[in-house]
């Protein structure tokens, strides 16, 4: 296992409470590229994947649409990837997650409910996280799904939504979280976590609840690199952090809490439009 003395000890120290970032995400991002061996580029790769997902959303909608620039995937490579949909003995063109091409049959034949490709494309994204060989990236991306779907199922709960079709995936976890009725869902001794979500959920200050989601996702970084030194978790761990501050550091608290109403709004609008069909 590659170990990076230099990178890590150079690290500038942050804290969820900071108001201005040392080095920027793209910044650092580009050093890891740079310095990490191939495997390791091959983890990293695990965490630009949101990027990815959203440039295959965007150029399905509509193959004009400029992509994200951080998403190393391009249009060309898509349209590829697409020509072998029809081809069962075909594998997934190089640099191109096996994942994508399982997604592109399954909308080809009609297997994904409308409205529901975003949500059909994390859920095979996290099984192929599950089947990562490092144990951080496992822990952090089952830790990631089982923290949204928790939100959701409460904000389900809350509003009377239905949760079937809002749950991403379809694990012991997620199959819990739809059929109990405990105020923990059952989770607690799975997601100790729980209480404290469910508290947060609770609290009517927008801003103050994702604070406190993000301080949640920090302390279960900490944990997962609590015995890692100089190995390649604990730059991937630092790289989320960096993610989480500088989104917050680019949003003052009013377009902040803008931000999050119109998620609510558009969560409220979409289950309502399910309704009327």
């Amino acid at each position: 296992m590659s170990q990076y003395y230099y990178l890590v000890s150079g690290l500038p120290d942050i804290t969820p409470e900071d108001a201005k970032l040392p080095l920027g995400y793209t910044d650092y991002l580009g050093q890891l590229m740079e310095s990490l061996s191939r495997h390791d580029r091959g983890l990293l790769s695990y965490f630009r994947m949101g990027y990815e997902m959203r440039n295959l959303l965007t150029w399905l909608r509509d193959r004009e649409a400029p992509l994200h620039p951080l998403g190393q995937l391009t249009k060309e490579d898509f349209y590829e990837q697409l020509q072998l949909i029809d081809f069962e003995e075909r594998s997934p063109l190089p640099g191109v997650p096996a994942f994508f091409l399982n997604f592109l049959r399954e909308r080809s034949e009609g297997l994904i409910a409308e409205g529901q490709e975003e949500n059909r494309l994390t859920a095979l994204f996290y099984e192929h996280a599950r089947c990562c060989s490092n144990g951080f990236v496992r822990n952090w991306f089952t830790f990631e799904q089982t923290l949204n779907n928790l939100l959701i199922a409460l904000s389900c709960r809350k509003y009377g939504w239905d949760v079937e079709s809002q749950l991403i995936g379809d694990t012991e976890t997620e199959q819990q979280l739809r059929s109990s009725s405990a105020r923990d869902f059952g989770l607690g001794q799975i997601f100790p976590q729980a209480e404290t979500v469910i508290r947060l959920s609770e609290e009517e200050d927008l801003l103050e609840r994702e604070k406190g989601l993000d301080r949640i996702k920090w302390d279960y970084l900490d944990e997962l690199c609590s015995t890692c030194y100089f190995s390649v978790e604990v730059l991937l761990s630092y790289l989320v952090k960096i993610q989480s501050l500088e989104r917050w550091i680019e949003l003052d608290p009013r377009s902040g809490e803008e931000k999050f109403r119109s998620l609510i709004a558009s969560m409220k609008s979409s289950v309502q439009h399910k309704e009327d069909k």
